[in-house]
């Protein structure tokens, strides 16, 4: 046994006291967490594992920029159908059946942002021409302004005249409302002159409608006010609603799906026909049955169908969707030639993507199938034959993904 003097014993004791203390300080230090893999994105949930649709995806474009708005139509008159699309800076079509991009206006000649596009033979000359709306985002005015397309060797090869201009001009359409035979151009700015967010309950947007005067290029495009009453006017459609010669608008914003209607005298009056908070609105047919589909509410994660209803004053709806991130952009179509329409969905942020919903003549939910899972972030699609074998197929443009792309209809018809 080794013996241990009292000067020996007091070191150890001192050294274990040490040691005791160096722990506790150790102890005390916060310790730094283990890396972790950011979350998967995730897009909305229950797709069918037994898809009916055959969709194939060819991009047209992927430095595109902001795509603001897709819409198609023959541009040069070679009886093919042409994809027209604006980034916040360039007004291009491409060009059936290559899709060769083709620059109508390049950057600089509007003020940015480029917002919505309506093809139309403004001039009557034969040849197509475009509305552009501009200018819509921060301090700017939104302007509005006609895009001629001259002759065929012509330079310059297109034109820009100014039309008119409107604070948060959003969205505009072609329509015959006061059915003369002659097409008006409608206008829907988002916000009223002074609203501010995040409610945006102050001023209300108007709607409103220019129609083009004899000489469009040199005289001053007369504006009627059609309403005054809407809130978050994200987007509209022009429908046929009866039998009289004119054409009605139905508007999607804060006070619900609305109706309006020009009458003999100039008046307008609106009508609720489906309530929520929608911010896009489309119109299909299934079973022989008119729907109304939205994204609800603006820039939501819904979406919903309405389903006439011949005699009652509103329509009854059915969410069908609740799992998107922003969604903004609809489109109707009979992918499968049954007969009946299925309707394309795409929304933005997050996981973005495209999908197909199938429903009933009354709105519910029969089926809904991936188209995109993360591709194009969606900012706007169209509908529409662009090969010319009589099945509808998809265009959409992409916000983030920079993109415009094509999804071909291969899907087998079915048997009605």
């Amino acid at each position: 046994m080794i013996a241990i003097t009292a000067r020996q014993r007091a070191l150890v004791l001192i050294g274990a006291a040490a040691v005791v203390s160096a722990a506790a300080v150790v102890a005390q230090q916060p310790t730094a967490a283990p890396p972790t893999a950011a979350p998967p994105q995730t897009g909305p949930t229950g797709f069918t594992t037994t898809p009916g649709l055959t969709f194939r995806a060819q991009d047209i474009a992927t430095d595109f920029g902001v795509g603001y708005a897709v819409t198609a139509a023959d541009v040069n008159g070679d009886r093919r159908t042409d994809i027209l699309a604006i980034s916040g800076t360039e007004l291009v079509w491409f060009e059936a059946p290559t899709w060769e991009r083709r620059t109508i206006l390049a950057a600089g000649v509007t003020t940015a942002d480029n917002v919505t596009l309506a093809p139309h033979d403004i001039d009557g000359d034969g040849r197509l021409d475009i509305a552009l709306g501009a200018g819509w985002t921060g301090p700017n005015t939104g302007t509005l302004q006609w895009v001629r397309q001259n002759a065929p060797g012509a330079s310059p090869a297109w034109e820009v005249f100014p039309i008119g201009a409107e604070p948060t001009l959003h969205r505009i359409k072609w329509a015959d409302v006061d059915g003369d035979r002659k097409a008006e151009l409608i206008v829907a700015p988002l916000h009223g002159k002074g609203a501010k967010g995040p409610a945006w309950d102050g001023p209300s947007a108007r709607l409103l409608v220019f129609r083009p005067p004899a000489n469009p290029a040199r005289d001053p495009w007369p504006i009627e006010v059609a309403g005054e009453a809407n809130h978050i006017q994200h987007n509209f459609l022009v429908a046929d609603a009866d039998t009289d010669r004119g054409d009605e608008l139905i508007t999607a914003s804060k006070e619900g799906v609305r109706l309006w209607k020009r009458h003999a005298d100039g008046r307008w009056t609106p009508s609720l026909i489906g309530e929520g908070a929608p911010g896009e609105v489309k119109l299909g047919h299934v079973g022989g049955r008119r729907l109304l589909a939205t994204v609800e509410p603006w820039h939501g994660a819904g979406v919903a169908v309405y389903a006439e209803a011949p005699g009652a004053a509103l329509w009854p709806k059915t969410t069908i969707e609740t799992g998107l991130t922003e969604g903004h952009a609809l489109g109707w179509a009979d992918f499968d030639g049954d007969g009946s329409d299925e309707l394309a969905v795409g929304w933005r942020r997050g996981k973005p993507g495209v999908a197909v919903y199938t429903v009933d003549r009354g709105g519910a939910l029969r089926s809904k199938q991936l188209v995109d899972d993360g591709g194009v972030d969606c900012e706007d699609l169209i509908v529409g034959d662009f090969n010319g074998d009589g099945r509808p197929d998809i265009v959409a443009s992409g916000r983030a993904t920079r993109n415009v792309r094509i999804y071909w209809n291969e899907t087998a018809k079915q048997r009605r």
